[in-house]
């Protein structure tokens, strides 16, 4: 029977399991500074299993060494940190790491870039290799600093290597060894070689001369008594010189040194004698290989602009979990805004996040591809600068409701409530957003089951700002194509956005170029062009036709497409007056052409009414297509940037504009060079003293400013296309606006 002291430790004990913290996956940030693991147990003070060496002990700034911390013996360790710091500042991290493999990863710590490595698995390791490289901007020396734990409570900490000198002019000695068969072969360190010396004027012929002399004259033992002592090398192993050959400084030459008279003149003069080394030595070999060079980061106010491609989210992505990421494509350059990766871990789904954001990020799993109805979680900051993972639940197109976090002990029914397991990791440094969780395979949220392992959903991202803790409409998404279980390893597409760009593109095309054309056209060159004449029809009526069918097949088109990328009316309707607008200009455009076909004849008594209702839809029309592509400019589908795209739309109105007022003033002077009291303009009553008035077809010469007509249109024209062409490049290419920022089109913004 269990005694009442007995339950009592029981419960002792059990109550300290949550104080104490495994990290199977690597050190966490917090350990940067003391480098002690979290195990509550004292560090070692023995000889540790494993010790960090060097491949150099002097390097370049931004050159790169290599490091292994490896066992001396058949043991094992299985955790490590490593750091790199400043002798003189040894609280401060410095250089970066580059690692390879599965067996470590990069911590970032203070205000660095991957300045520290930890394990990646807790298996055990005989050795782990890596590169450092030096910073660009330090000279001095470093020691590198590291951690070393064998078993859980067995670990050391703080040990450090021998420094290393981060310095611009190295001056390393040159190892080099006697070409000897014998056995006793010797290594002529760097004061065996003849060191320079400095040519002054006193003493050129004496001081730094070298002496050629035979080496059986030379008498050995005085040689080595002499205060040239140093300089002596006993040749006796070395090879014969041919006699033959030509006279060499022989290894054994006495060579007189500068004496204290020309110290101070050393450092003054710059013109010094050759090294000589004997040809009876050989020099050491050694390969050096090159890495190529980084591609620099984008940095900009101190805040990354895309993910680095060294992270450690991309390790496994596309072989051993799915990434996917924001824009499109993103994870073949590594260059992401935000990204996500998951995969399984045994009965749970483990996911991790990581964007640019100053309110949040999220992910949706969603069965049918668009918004409502989808299972969410986002990376929140909240009010106090913490960052916080909350499960929540679209409903409908407009709103997200935030599923109340679970409560009780780990692991229960109650706990995960909102289907979370585990919260691994929430943080945020720099302008980023990180975050991992846990989500268990089956979970019920919001009446509806969500069964990750059978399955299959698109993969929502999404990145927005935040207000009083809820989530406000997001800046940018991305949608994957095609539905996938969560287990499957492999690249996920994005759903393709052609209907959208073709949509775009075609609306812009008509309603920007071809309407605007036309009707300049038909308004104020009708006098124009009037000499030559095509299929007995008017130059200006054929320009005028032609664009005004280019502007209504454009439009028949993207009103097509965007009914078939929409799979029915869209659920913007209530938010956004851009499809109400579309479809009363779709309306407009299709019925101008049909009542073009059966209007009147110049000379009936109806067409003034039917040019006034010509006019009048046509006019309305483009109106209106402008007015729409302004309001689509807010629609999250087609991802336009701002405030760029509506300045570009404001600069064409007011050249449109601009230019329509210049027409007029040129017809009002044409007119008052004609000395007629006014211009038969189609918009005016059509009879004169109870005549009818002469229509264009009964006009047969220019008026007068043909010329000055002519160059406008020109200009009118290029000006036109430009602009057109800016807004379908924007369309097109906004969904990547780093691109469109690498180009110089677009300023770099924080996110």
């Amino acid at each position: 029977m269990v005694t009442f002291s007995q339950f009592v430790v029981t419960v002792a004990i059990l109550s300290l399991i949550d104080r104490t913290s495994s990290f199977s996956m690597g050190a966490p940030d917090s350990a940067c500074a003391q480098m002690t693991p979290g195990h509550s147990h004292p560090p070692q003070t023995d000889t540790p299993p494993a010790n960090l060496t060097l491949t150099r002990n002097i390097v370049l700034p931004g050159e790169m060494i290599g490091i292994e911390l490896t066992t001396g013996d058949a043991s094992r360790f299985k955790g490590f940190i490593i750091q790199a710091r400043s002798v003189k500042q040894k609280d401060r991290q410095i250089g970066s790491f580059v690692v390879s493999g599965d067996d470590a990863s990069y911590m970032t710590c203070g205000r660095g870039i991957h300045n520290s490595i930890t394990h990646r698995k807790s298996n055990g390791k005989s050795s782990v290799k890596a590169q450092w490289r030096a910073p660009t901007d330090f000279e001095g020396e470093v020691i590198f600093r590291y951690t070393c734990l064998k078993e859980y409570q067995t670990f050391w900490v703080g040990l450090e290597t021998q420094p290393v000198r981060v310095t611009r002019s190295i001056e390393e000695p040159i190892e080099v060894t006697t070409d000897s068969s014998d056995s006793d072969n010797t290594n002529v360190s760097k004061a065996d070689i003849l060191e320079p010396s400095v040519k002054t004027d006193g003493e050129l012929n004496n001081v730094n001369s070298i002496e050629v002399v035979d080496k059986d004259d030379i008498d050995k033992d005085a040689a080595k008594n002499s205060e040239f002592g140093f300089a002596f090398i006993d040749s006796k192993n070395e090879e014969e010189v041919e006699e033959d050959d030509i006279p060499q400084p022989a290894q054994s030459a006495v060579i007189p040194q500068p004496s204290s008279s020309t110290e101070e003149k050393i450092e003054e003069e710059e013109n010094f004698t050759p090294i000589y080394i004997s040809s009876t030595t050989t020099l050491k070999t050694t390969t050096t290989t090159t890495e190529e060079p980084k591609e620099p980061l984008n940095i900009i106010n101190g805040i990354l602009q895309h993910t680095d491609p060294q992270d450690s989210i991309f390790a496994g992505c596309n072989s051993t979990k799915a990434c996917f990421g924001l824009p499109a494509g993103c994870v073949e350059s590594q260059k992401c805004l935000l990204i996500v990766a998951y995969k399984p871990d045994r009965l749970d789904y483990h996911f991790e996040m990581k964007g640019l954001s100053n309110g949040y990020i999220a992910m949706g799993l969603s069965r049918d591809e668009r918004m409502g109805d989808d299972l969410t979680t986002s990376c929140i900051i909240q009010s106090n600068g913490g960052v916080d993972i909350i499960t929540g639940f679209n409903i409908g197109y407009n709103g997200n409701k935030n599923i109340q976090r679970g409560s009780g002990k780990r692991g229960s029914k109650e706990a995960m409530r909102d289907g979370i397991v585990e919260r691994i990791d929430y943080s945020r440094k720099e302008g980023w957003i990180s975050c991992s969780w846990k989500r268990t395979r089956q979970s019920t949220i919001e009446g509806q089951n969500w069964d990750l392992e059978s399955d299959k959903y698109h993969v929502m991202l999404a990145q927005g700002s935040v207000q009083d803790g809820r989530l406000n409409k997001h800046r940018s998404k991305i949608v994957s194509g095609n539905p996938a279980g969560l287990g499957e390893v492999g690249p996920v597409k994005a759903k393709s956005r052609l209907f959208i760009l073709l949509h775009g593109s075609f609306m812009i095309g008509a309603w920007v170029c071809a309407a605007s054309l036309g009707i300049m056209i038909a308004r104020y060159y009708k006098q124009t062009w009037t000499a030559s004449r095509c299929c007995n029809l008017d130059q200006w009526f054929i320009w005028h036709r032609m664009f005004m069918m280019l502007t209504w097949g454009l439009t028949i088109a993207g009103f097509v497409l965007i009914l078939l990328e929409l799979d029915g009316l869209s659920k913007t309707f209530d938010t956004n007056p851009h499809a109400l607008l579309g479809f009363i200009t779709v309306g407009l455009c299709f019925l101008q052409p049909f009542l073009a076909l059966i209007r009147c004849s110049p000379n009936h008594r109806y067409r003034g009414w039917f040019n006034w209702v010509h006019w009048f839809i046509g006019n309305s029309a483009q109106i209106l297509g402008i007015v729409c592509i302004f309001y689509a400019v807010d629609l999250s589908k087609a991802q336009l940037p701002r405030p760029e795209t509506d300045w570009l739309l404001v600069g064409f109105v007011a050249f449109h504009f601009i230019t329509h007022l210049l027409m007029s003033c040129v017809t009002c002077v044409s007119e008052s060079q004609s000395n007629k009291s006014g211009y038969p303009l189609a918009m005016r009553p059509m009879t004169r003293n109870g005549h009818a008035y002469p229509d264009y077809e009964e006009l047969k010469r220019d008026a007068p400013g043909s010329s000055v007509r002519i160059f406008v249109l020109i200009v009118y024209m290029l000006v036109n296309v430009i602009v057109t062409a800016a807004l379908i490049l924007l369309v097109v290419m906004a969904p990547t606006r780093s691109t469109l920022e690498e180009f110089g089109i677009l300023p770099t913004v924080q996110a």
